[in-house]
């Protein structure tokens, strides 16, 4: 083969038979390629998961040792109870009283429960808010958006006899979407 000086491809001589078969290359090549990328994502899985392991141990480490809440159901739950659980997700939220104030909170969305933390003497402990516990079960969770809100939504408590509503406030309009669709998608793999 001879390189072509505006290239540096290999031009073939008159006559020369090619040694590759460009429709088998393109086979293997794409084969390859789509090879590498499921290793990719098996490894962005891992470390992501790994990373939220972390997270959720530093969220342990972080909370006081004597900070506990009761579930709706009446079921007990401790700081020790996060480590049973997965972190699927976690961040900054607002939680909205019955008088219309706000709270900052720490928002942990765990594989059944959706846990709120708040700061107190740089530790977290579980988020008071009008007597309503903050550790809610996903089971029976109703999830809906704030008409008037665009970064608002309601988490409601069914399928116990005194339901309740919680009005939620996330920083922006996409993060509340993608509160939403996680808790959803939490929900449906319980």
């Amino acid at each position: 083969a001879i390189l072509s000086p505006e290239d540096n491809l290999p031009l073939m001589m008159p006559g020369s038979r090619r040694h590759t078969n460009m429709d088998e290359d393109y086979v293997d090549l794409s084969e390859a390629i789509r090879l590498v990328k499921e290793v990719i994502a098996a490894v962005d899985s891992k470390v992501n998961e790994h990373e939220k392991k972390r997270r959720l141990k530093e969220f342990h480490s972080r909370m006081d040792s004597k900070s506990m809440m009761f579930l709706k159901s009446g079921q007990f739950f401790a700081r020790e109870d996060l480590l049973r659980r997965k972190l699927i997700h976690d961040g900054a939220l607002q939680l909205k009283n019955t008088q219309g104030r706000l709270k900052d909170v720490q928002a942990l969305l765990l594989s059944d429960v959706l846990v709120f933390l708040q700061e107190k003497d740089q530790k977290y402990v579980f988020a008071m808010m009008d007597q309503r516990s903050t550790v809610i079960s996903l089971q029976k969770l109703i999830v809906r958006e704030v008409a008037n809100k665009e970064r608002g939504l309601f988490l409601i408590t069914a399928g116990t006899e005194k339901p309740e509503m919680m009005e939620v406030l996330a920083s922006s309009k996409e993060e509340r979407n993608t509160w939403m669709q996680l808790i959803q998608t939490a929900m449906q793999s319980m």
